[in-house]
């Protein structure tokens, strides 16, 4: 994991490491990386890497705090093994996010 101050905007993470890995059936996988902490009124951003030999499909997230707003600013593939999650936490606490990542198994 390596984190890196983005001017204004709150930090950026790159994670490839994961805590679980789940078999979704057809050759897609979700995998859910480790928890990370988005300071309050502070942006996030998590660059999600696909494990080798796979392609990204999709991205979610959780966020610690009950019915306190939160939001992605945005969500894309910036790559075809990485996929970025720009998150918000527009209130006065600090929270816990849980990325999730969804891939396919790359075409041969």
């Amino acid at each position: 994991m390596k984190k890196v101050k983005i001017a204004s905007k709150g930090k950026l993470v790159r994670l490839s490491k994961v805590r679980i890995k789940q078999n979704l059936g057809d050759g897609f996988l979700r995998t859910v990386f480790a928890t990370q902490t988005i300071d309050p009124n502070e942006f996030l951003t998590i660059d999600l890497t696909a494990a080798e030999g796979r392609v990204v499909v999709n991205a979610g997230w959780s966020i610690t705090g009950g019915n306190n707003p939160a939001y992605a600013t945005n969500s894309f593939p910036l790559s075809t093994t990485v996929w970025r999650l720009i998150l918000r936490n527009p209130t006065n606490n600090q929270r816990t996010v849980t990325p999730y990542l969804i891939t396919k198994l790359a075409p041969a």
